[in-house]
């Protein structure tokens, strides 16, 4: 069972890999392409699967490209090779200000009622409240960080017993399997994958709602230059992708299985762990509830130690 998904896995990193040297080339040749990025993340496939399977409704000068991790979306990003990306609210905030990036927000995409979670493995349930280290397996990212920074705050587990380990989500299963970690912080479709080998969901995104709000932030000199274009990508087209999603067109509903290696039956239960927002209802957010989003989630950063200070991430100009 572990060798084949670990043929699986090492399969999808490559294209992964893949994927990551075509955009950058394409970057390099053609500087009128627009490339927007994201990780694996449920609240993320509209725009994938849009540009696999009805790639006319997006312009035709944007390129969207999935790749394995946050790391990999901010390397995209910091080298100019994505001038636009797809973030929780807690890594763009931290990327805002650790880097001169310079970006704003173009789309609220959702937010997580539950598809977040920090997950444990069974061999550890006995030890859990004990004293004993508490291995977490984690990505290296501000959003892995905050979850855990937020569980221990819940729980009031005494933060000396964390011992951090770096594992991407490509990895969750083969750590799993061989007991690499004892709790791990996990997002959808991972966390589900892990639950079929017997993990448990302790903490999740409900336990600290509208913190966990997924966002597309552009650079904002790659905004003012092509503002048409990507004003269409986070309105008309967003909306086509989302419907597509929400009907559960048979073709969408297949691909997005593909994707996620989950079951039909999984993935409607999944669904159900995030919240979209669609181009009006993204607007209105950024109005009435972007503020509170962004004081609440910089101020857990702070108290977290992920930064020290954090900086203004302003809505991009006439997407208001």
């Amino acid at each position: 069972m572990v060798d084949f998904w670990q043929r699986k896995l090492a399969l999808k990193t490559f294209i992964m890999a893949l994927a990551i040297m075509l955009v950058t080339a394409c970057g390099k040749r053609d500087r009128d392409t627009t490339n927007l990025v994201g990780n694996s993340w449920l609240g993320y496939q509209p725009f994938y699967l849009q540009h696999h399977l009805h790639r006319e409704q997006q312009p035709s000068d944007i390129s969207v490209t999935m790749l394995m991790s946050d790391v990999s979306v901010i390397r995209m990003l910091t080298n100019e090779a994505a001038g636009a990306a797809m973030l929780s609210l807690d890594n763009a905030i931290a990327l805002q200000s650790l880097t001169a990036l310079d970006l704003c927000v173009a789309l609220v995409m959702s937010h997580s009622v539950g598809a977040d979670a920090i997950l444990l493995h069974p061999n550890f349930v006995s030890y859990l409240d004990s004293e004993e280290p508490i291995r977490v397996g984690m990505e290296d990212s501000a959003l892995s960080r905050y979850m855990l920074s937020r569980w221990l705050e819940h729980t009031q587990i005494d933060p000396r017993r964390i011992e951090r380990r770096i594992v991407l989500p490509n990895t969750h299963l083969d750590e799993f399997a061989r007991g690499n970690f004892d709790v791990v912080v996990a997002y959808a479709p991972f966390a589900q994958r892990l639950e079929q080998l017997g993990a448990t969901a302790i903490f999740t995104s409900l336990d600290i709602p509208n913190e966990i709000v997924d966002i597309v932030v552009v650079r904002q000199q790659v905004w003012q230059r092509e503002r048409d274009k990507l004003l269409a990508l986070v309105t008309r087209s967003w909306d086509q992708a989302l419907a597509a999603l929400q009907t559960q067109e048979l073709q969408t509903m297949k691909y997005l299985e593909i994707l996620t290696e989950l079951d039909g039956q999984q993935l409607q239960t999944v669904m159900g762990l995030v919240q979209f927002y669609t181009a009006d209802e993204s607007r209105v957010a950024l109005v009435s509830d972007y503020p509170q989003w962004f004081a609440t989630v910089a101020e857990n950063l702070v108290k977290a130690g992920v930064q020290q200070v954090t900086r203004d991430l302003p809505v991009c100009d006439g997407v208001l």
